[in-house]
């Protein structure tokens, strides 16, 4: 079981979680902040010579629990970008998921 990823939490890259088209659930909050999906693009701000990081989105996540028919997304899920791996480092701490 894992902590669910919400807007805002921390990426491994230390930057927020931060939507992009599409963003983030519309409807459901984990502790008061939209659910994160399996889909939702993360535009990531940090910008360095040798490698942009330009965002991306986590491709997989939970097997088992759906948010809007999504599967949803937990802290240690990685993003996929064009930088190095930037698995999602926290969520919140009472809402885990497992599968």
């Amino acid at each position: 079981m894992f902590p669910a990823a919400r807007l805002g939490d921390p990426t491994g890259h230390g930057t927020p979680l931060t939507p992009g088209p599409p963003g983030c659930s519309p409807d459901v909050l984990i502790g008061g902040l939209p659910a994160w999906r399996v889909g939702d693009v993360h535009v990531c701000p940090l910008v360095t010579v040798l490698v942009p990081h330009v965002g991306g989105a986590v491709v997989m996540g939970s097997r088992t629990v759906l948010i809007n028919g999504r599967p949803a997304v937990r802290a240690g899920d990685q993003l996929v970008e064009s930088g190095p791996p930037n698995p999602i480092a926290a969520g919140c701490p009472t809402v885990l998921i497992g599968g």
